[in-house]
Parts: structure tokens; C-alpha cells; sequence
């Protein structure tokens, strides 16, 4: 009888489990047949800036803003509002940490201020995304930056770094609270591996142990959010010229100089920091004459060289040699499996997670040639996926099937993003005129 019990329940569960995986889904745009259906539809609340977007742009939280116009759109469960911020917290710059910028992780927003005159951020400002109000300020110390932690604790790092020491504060996002202070003496410095000085715009998707690290000429360290305390990294063998760029992603470090005026040497180094597979190929090192072929030169060094162009793209990094950029895998990070690009050549993004190779007077292509062709034809090279099956080309905002043929157009007037809705679809919103629009994927008739 107990058997018989056993055999009725394990049954249930391999039903459940069954009908879980194998029934039918709801529609979702990329599946060939979805087609779009208004969801809503609002006045603008918030004009977007010169590039069609908008410097806060948080569709968990709702959050739209630009200069000195802060809004959360009305949505289930979530109360509209609209937030005129002093000239102090206008939002105008995309670098997070910078003056006039916005840190946003989830519902957590920090405002970064700035004043004429003034060098670096001038304070920081927390906001009540329920009440559509400042919670807190903090005045800062000239030349100070800030960063938002990337993982559980709702901490701001405040950094006000002098030659031979740093001061550092971490602070409550919500409260504004000071949970701790504390002073690094010596030649250190303050890195942020998740965007400012990352070597990704954007930070890696899934790896939510990026964050600040303190750098010395010879020592990195990460940072305790709870208590500020350091924890060295042993065993990183650090170039000479000092750390300017550094991310995490998976079990391995990658650091990188600055390009030395005039030569435009640097030296990239790979570090593993889980030494638990045995794997002596993570950690290397590789120094060559950087050159970004669609970067202006640099004034200083003379070398074509912009930290804000991203190295990866997709599942690639390309380490941008005179003689070739290198493409390493970005998870195996090894030299063995790595790839080099002509002359001239390197690598983008479309907002799919296939890497691009472009050159000047080149037509695009896939890095891996099996990919699927790079954009549907009849778009341009400045055509940018929103997300599966949408692609924005200027203004023209098109939805395709299976078959690259138009299930439904429009013609928006900012830059569309996608967003998570009620169902199990994503949504999309564009502008429409006046009108700020969502998309809902539905079937057609």
C-alpha cells in the first residue's frame, strides 16, 4: 500500500514536472508570429536627450529622467510621480559617478550633483522611490568619486582620494546613513570595475561580483560593503605603470595600463582569482602598441585611445593591438583560444550577444561565421536590436519574422527600449509623437 502511495505521488510530480516544461507558452516577440498590441499609452513625460535616450532609464522601477525632470510612470501597483530636481542634481551626464549623473541598481537611485566651477561631484542625493522625493544629501570633498555596490548591500562608496592616503565612506542608499569610515595610507587609488573604469560599459550580465577595488602599484584589493575592510588579492603579478582599467568576470581578473605617451604600450594582464582548477594557463600576460582604430587620438599620449569604447562584446574581449586586436573568449580567458583580427578591425555590439568585426569601408560580419547573418536586409549598419525580432534603424522600428518580413512597423521618435511586462513576454516602449507607447506581444488573428 506504502508502494502504491510512493507510485501515486512520484506519478504526480513527473505530471506536473512534464506539463510544467512542455506546455504552450504565452506569445513573445522573436517567436515568428507575435504580433505587437498597445499596452498603454501616456503623454511624454520626460523629453529625451540629444541621443534619443534618457540618462535614467530604469524599467524595473519605472524611473525616466533627464536634466532637471525625474518621473516614475504609473504601473500595477506602483504610483506615478513627477519630481522637479534642484539645478544642483540635473541629470545630464551617461557616466554613473560622475557629476550630473545617476547610479541606479534595481529601486536604488543615487544622484550625483554638480556645481559651476566645481572639480568632480559636488554631493550626493538619495531618492524615495515611493514618495518621489530627496531622502538625504551629502555634501562632498573636491575631486571625491562614487560608486553603488553591485551585490546585496545597499551601500555608496564615497571615495576622496589625496596623494598618500584615501579616505573612504560607505553610506546607507536608502537612509543616507554613514556606516563606516576609514583611511587607506600610501599610493592608493580607487578603481570602479563595473563601469567608469571597467572594461565593459555595461556591467557583465549574470556576474554580480563586480564593484569597487583599492589599487597600489603592487597590491589590488576588493572591498568589504559591511565594514570598508580590504582583502588583498595574493599572487597577482601587477604591471609596471599601474592599474588603470580592471574587471571581474567569472573566476578571473583582467587589469590593463593606461597607453605610455607616446609609444602607446600597455600590458593587459589576466589573473585568476579561484585557484581551485588547476588551469596555469588563466593567469598571463601580454604587452603590445594599443590602438583603437575608431577612437580620435588622445591628446596626452598621442595614442588613438577612448576609455569609454568597450573591449568586450558578446562573449568576446578584443585587446585592441596595433598589429591585430586579439579576441580572447571572455569566460575561458585563455591566449590558446584566442583569435587576431586584420588591421583596422574590430569588434561591436548590436544588442544581441553576437560580436560584430566592423572596419572602415568594410561591410559588417559575424565574428562566428555559423552566427546568422549581422542585421536583416534592408537595415542599415546603424540598426540596433531592442530585443528579439524588433530592431530600431534611425527613427524606423520594425518587428520581423522568421523570415526578416515586417509583422508590424512605426517610426519612433526616441531611442525604444524593452522591458519586462505582466506576462512572460517582454515588452517594448517607443515614442509615438507626443506619446510615450508599450508594446505587448499578442497573437495574430
Amino acid at each position: 500500500m506504502r508502494r502504491r502511495r510512493w507510485r501515486w505521488l512520484l506519478g504526480g510530480v513527473l505530471v506536473l514536472l512534464v506539463t510544467g516544461c512542455f506546455a504552450p507558452q504565452g506569445p513573445m516577440f522573436g517567436d515568428g508570429s507575435a504580433v505587437p498590441e498597445e499596452a498603454a499609452r501616456v503623454r511624454m513625460p520626460v523629453r529625451p536627450g540629444p541621443d534619443g535616450g534618457w540618462v535614467v532609464n530604469s524599467t524595473e522601477a519605472g524611473l525616466l529622467g533627464q536634466g532637471r525632470a525625474l518621473v516614475r510612470l504609473p504601473g500595477p501597483g506602483r504610483r506615478g510621480w513627477r519630481l522637479s530636481l534642484p539645478a544642483e542634481f540635473a541629470v545630464t551626464s551617461p557616466q554613473p559617478g560622475t557629476a550630473h549623473s545617476a547610479v541606479v541598481r534595481g529601486h536604488r537611485v543615487v544622484l550625483v550633483g554638480g556645481r559651476e566651477g566645481r572639480r568632480g561631484p559636488s554631493a550626493i542625493a538619495g531618492l524615495d522611490p515611493e514618495q518621489g522625493r530627496l531622502a538625504w544629501r551629502h555634501e562632498l570633498a573636491p575631486g571625491s568619486r562614487v560608486f553603488l555596490y553591485e551585490g546585496g548591500f545597499a551601500r555608496v562608496l564615497v571615495a576622496d582620494c589625496r596623494p598618500g592616503s584615501c579616505r573612504l565612506s560607505g553610506l546607507d542608499a536608502w537612509s543616507g546613513r554613514r556606516a563606516w569610515t576609514r583611511t587607506e595610507r600610501g599610493p592608493v587609488r580607487v578603481l570602479d570595475g563595473c563601469r567608469d573604469d571597467a572594461l565593459a560599459v555595461e556591467r557583465p550580465s549574470g556576474d554580480h561580483r563586480c564593484g569597487p577595488y583599492l589599487v597600489t602599484p603592487d597590491r589590488v584589493a576588493t572591498l568589504d560593503p559591511e565594514n570598508g575592510r580590504p582583502s588583498w588579492l595574493t599572487g597577482l603579478r601587477l604591471p609596471r605603470g599601474g592599474i588603470d582599467r580592471i574587471t571581474q568576470n567569472g573566476g578571473h581578473l583582467t587589469m590593463a595600463t593606461a597607453p605610455a605617451r607616446g609609444s602607446c604600450r600597455v600590458t593587459v594582464v589576466a589573473a585568476r582569482i579561484s585557484k581551485d582548477d588547476g588551469d596555469e594557463e588563466r593567469d598571463w600576460q601580454r604587452t603590445f602598441v594599443w590602438d583603437q582604430p575608431q577612437a580620435p587620438r588622445e591628446p596626452r599620449s598621442g595614442c588613438r585611445w577612448d576609455r569609454t569604447l568597450p573591449l568586450f562584446a558578446g562573449y568576446a574581449m578584443a585587446l585592441p593591438d596595433a598589429e591585430g586586436a586579439l579576441v580572447v573568449p571572455l569566460y575561458i580567458g585563455t591566449l590558446s583560444h584566442s583569435r587576431r583580427l586584420a588591421p583596422g578591425e574590430y569588434l561591436v555590439g548590436d544588442g544581441t550577444m553576437n560580436p560584430v568585426i566592423r572596419a572602415a569601408g568594410r561591410p559588417d560580419r559575424r565574428l562566428d561565421r555559423s552566427d546568422p547573418p549581422v542585421r536583416p536586409a534592408g537595415l542599415s549598419p546603424a540598426a540596433r536590436s531592442v530585443t528579439a525580432g524588433f530592431w530600431q534603424d534611425g527613427r524606423r522600428l520594425v518587428l520581423l519574422d522568421h523570415e526578416d518580413r515586417p509583422l508590424w512597423e512605426g517610426a519612433s521618435d526616441c531611442r525604444a527600449f524593452a522591458g519586462e511586462g505582466k506576462g512572460p513576454g517582454t515588452v517594448v516602449t517607443w515614442c509615438d509623437g507626443a506619446d510615450l507607447v508599450t508594446l505587448r506581444p499578442v497573437r495574430a488573428d
